[in-house]
């Protein structure tokens, strides 16, 4: 038996990173989440980030040590390093902070049943942002202009 819903449940999967020194996100939208995406993130990051050494931290999702994965990571282990988490420790990771301030602003009292306005909502929020968690504001984020009035 088929029972008519609201609509389709479309989704699309946003990667980042944050350079913990200088507070900037660096982010890239995909319609998938997987190691071809995450790798497709990867190659932005370096070539957003493109001076010195990197370490990457990460989690332990399986397509960020799939065989896509293992092979760039090998192809770049001269200057990227990826640090991995311990399992099940959401906690330990600052950039899952920023996806929950990004969940609390777009959702909030929200329904989006205009998947491309979502995606662009979440993209002018996240160039909107810089996360500086070791300055004393207690949330750590904070928008670099006023995102109401760019939305």
């Amino acid at each position: 038996m088929k029972i008519p819903a609201a609509g389709e449940d479309r989704k699309f999967a946003v990667f980042g990173a944050l350079d913990y020194a200088s507070g900037q996100i660096v982010w890239q939208l995909s319609p998938h989440k997987d190691g071809r995406a995450f790798v497709a993130f990867l190659d932005h990051l370096v070539s957003m980030l493109a001076d010195g050494h990197m370490i990457v931290v990460l989690d332990n999702v399986g397509y960020h040590k799939g065989r896509l994965a293992k092979d760039w990571w090998m192809t770049h282990q001269d200057r990227v390093q990826p640090l991995w988490l311990p399992a099940y420790a959401p906690q330990l990771n600052l950039m899952e902070r920023v996806w929950g301030y990004v969940k609390d602003k777009l959702s909030c009292h929200r329904w989006w049943a205009d998947g491309p306005a979502l995606e662009t909502a979440t993209a002018r929020l996240l160039s909107h942002l810089q996360a500086r968690f070791h300055q004393p504001d207690p949330d750590g984020i904070a928008l670099v202009h006023n995102f109401c009035e760019a939305a």
